[in-house]
């Protein structure tokens, strides 16, 4: 828990802290541990505080790893080279991951190590080969206004410093002739990754080919957008992402068949360990998926869950407990501590804390002497463990998906009944027999088996998105609030004693207060100088301004919990590309340029201009005072929250740079 802390807690400052003092405040955490060894309470804080501070330490090592350059401006190339590293097909178009070798423009102590770009139609491309060719490449983007998720961030750990797309064909792939060891390793993953997806997208349709390639080999890019959205509305979005399920369904497939296949030779199962030898295969599957699958944050953390599981098979020792989810969560905390503020790390230990804490207690006797009891009394038990587990799954995380997503499923429950049976026993033992077939090219049999269940899967997904009163749209609550009320909801599931439990009323009523004094601002306007967006009163909606991308909407929609666009009141008037709106009794002028500056000064409280600067002597010549928000301001500072206050005072605003702080991966501006 405090590890996590610590990491969370780095990544909130403003800036990289000395590695001195980090140093420094770990010796003084040592010394404090040592001195407190006799006392049990001062030990257990000085130890709390000791991983705190040695989270920030991993998250210190991991930026000292990937100290490179990215790039700082919009650019160009009229000559791109580089080695791909991994395909991507999308919808469309064909993601690149490159290691460039020359940008023409750039010199060489500025070329970033690695280049993510996009190019038009399906490339036949592999891993190894190179790229040559005109691109227009970008600085990684930064949170548009602030509190926007920053995507930037996780691309600088995957070793990315800029993205970009091919000017339409004016590329060429060059096929690889040598490559050193560990490129002929990861070349070969990738490649049977791309075969694997090759063989699915010609043995079924593309929507059923773009989920079983999520499924199978962790490529979401096949999957329709009204799918993904459909999924997601439906509470089965996670069914897209490899984790704990799949990896479990899996390696428990592999492990039951190589354990049935060998009981049924008497000879052996007389005399050797067929149990251990089945762990042993599950382990092994289990191995390859992760490499299939691009390894990522769920997918390892399931995969150590798993391996520890099989390990302990082969120690004859218990497996499932709280102590194994925590050594998979440090294992990718340390692998990658940016997971830590992703939605899927939070989901994933949270679900999977809640489950083995309550199956380790009272939740034992739901699923104990399941043996002596008739099949249909087994199938009913197995089903109303689902709904007790899809009700405590659903309850844990809801805080975490009304902040990451700003909705809430409450049919969930429902949907996760019919999908996980459906994936148990149909669709991933499936997924196992095309694995084991393809290599000899028999694989349409199981392909023809799997092309119903994903009828059945697709069906659900749209049959519960379409009740729109299963949704529950929700303002994305206070980081703070929701870190607060898990930490309290992770202290009652770890002790079991009951009278260390009113220690958590300390955290949650901290969440409450953040709740409670939490600001939500009322005017965003995005950094790239177009897209801006009004909240109106009640939070019934948001203004957009007409050429808003779909994006921005998306992602501001979900932060305020509105499920729709408000259309602009009798009271507010865009007209010659200038908007005049009202909120909170103050007068917001937004206009790409201006040619009456006097006269806004005299009418307006905020004024926005958002391509031109704003004249400085009428500034001061104003009588008024107005906030203004000019391209001065979005250029060298970011996009912008405006908060409206009621009454007399005075409107005030922050910005990403303000807010994001001085980081690699945060480039504004051109710095």
């Amino acid at each position: 828990m405090f590890l996590g802390l610590g990491q969370a807690v780095y990544f909130s400052l403003m800036a990289q802290p000395s590695g001195f003092l980090l140093f420094f405040v770990l010796l003084l955490a040592a010394a404090g541990l040592w001195l407190s060894r006799h006392h049990v309470i001062a030990f257990f804080c000085c130890l709390m505080f000791a991983a705190a501070i040695l989270g920030g330490a991993v998250v210190q090592a991991h930026l000292y790893r990937l100290q490179g350059p990215v790039l700082l401006k919009q650019v160009y190339v009229e000559d791109l080279q580089g080695k791909i590293l991994s395909v991507e097909p999308r919808d469309g178009r064909t993601r690149l991951i490159m290691k460039p070798a020359h940008i023409d423009g750039l010199d060489d102590e500025q070329v970033p190590d690695r280049v993510r770009i996009s190019v038009l139609g399906d490339v036949v491309a592999r891993p190894g080969d190179g790229f040559a060719g005109k691109a227009k490449l970008f600085p990684l983007s930064v949170p548009e206004t602030p509190g926007d998720p920053d995507f930037a961030r996780n691309l600088y750990f995957d070793g990315i410093g800029a993205t970009g797309f091919a000017l339409g064909h004016s590329f060429q792939i060059i096929p690889a002739h040598d490559a050193t060891l560990g490129e002929d390793l990861s070349g070969l993953v990738e490649n049977t990754r791309l075969t694997i997806m090759t063989q699915i997208n010609a043995g079924l349709e593309p929507v059923k080919a773009g989920l079983t390639n999520a499924i199978l080999v962790g490529e979401r890019g096949g999957v329709p957008p009204d799918l993904a959205e459909d999924l997601r509305k439906s509470g089965l979005a996670h069914l897209l992402a490899i984790s704990g399920l799949h990896m479990g369904l899996l390696c428990g497939v592999v492990f039951f068949v190589v354990r049935f296949g060998l009981a049924l030779v008497p000879s052996i199962a007389l005399r050797h360990p067929i149990k251990k030898w089945a762990a042993v295969a599950g382990f092994v599957i289990g191995a390859l998926y992760l490499l299939l699958s691009g390894a990522t944050v769920p997918t390892q953390r399931a995969f150590v869950m798993t391996a520890i599981v099989l390990f302990a098979v082969l120690m004859d020792r218990r497996a499932i407990s709280l102590r194994l989810v925590a050594i998979a969560a440090i294992t990718v905390m340390v692998l990658r501590p940016d997971a830590i503020l992703g939605a899927s790390f939070q989901l994933s230990f949270a679900a999977v804390t809640v489950l083995v804490a309550f199956y380790q207690g009272r939740g034992a006797l739901l699923i104990a002497g399941q043996r002596d009891l008739p099949l249909w009394q087994r199938a009913g038990r197995y089903l109303f463990v689902l709904l007790v587990t899809g009700v405590m799954v659903t309850a844990v995380t809801a805080p975490i998906i009304g902040f990451h997503f700003g909705r809430i499923s409450f049919l969930g429950v429902i949907s996760n009944l019919v999908a996980i049976p459906l994936m148990a026993f149909w669709i991933m033992p499936c997924v196992v027999a095309v694995l084991v077939l393809l290599p000899f090219g028999l694989q349409a049999a199981a392909l023809a088996v799997l092309s119903p269940g994903l009828d059945m899967l697709i069906g659900l997904a749209h049959f519960i998105a379409g009740q729109d009163w299963g949704l529950w749209h929700i303002a994305q609550p206070s980081a703070l609030a929701v870190i607060c009320a898990l930490l309290a909801l992770l202290w009652v599931l770890i002790w079991q004693r009951r009278v260390l439990w009113p220690i958590a009323i300390v955290p949650m009523g901290a969440a409450v207060i953040f709740v409670i004094t939490a600001k939500t601002p009322d005017l965003l306007i995005g950094g790239d100088q177009k897209d801006w967006a009004l909240v109106r009163d009640d939070n019934d909606g948001l203004t957009f301004n007409s050429r808003a991308s779909s994006f921005h909407r998306d992602i501001w929609n979900a932060r305020f919990g509105t499920g729709f666009d408000a259309k602009i009141s009798a009271d507010q008037r865009c007209e010659f590309e200038r908007c005049w709106l009202k909120k909170n009794g103050k007068v917001i002028v937004i206009s790409e340029k201006i040619s009456d500056p006097f006269y806004l000064c005299r009418h307006a409280d905020v004024i926005v201009t958002l391509k031109q600067d704003f004249p400085k002597h009428v500034r001061k010549s104003c009588t008024r005072s107005p906030l203004v928000i000019d391209d001065d301001v979005l250029w060298w500072q970011g996009g912008v929250a405006v908060y409206l206050e009621n009454g007399q005072a005075p409107a005030h605003y922050e910005t990403v740079r303000q807010t994001s702080g001085n980081w690699p991966w945060i480039v504004i501006g051109g710095r």
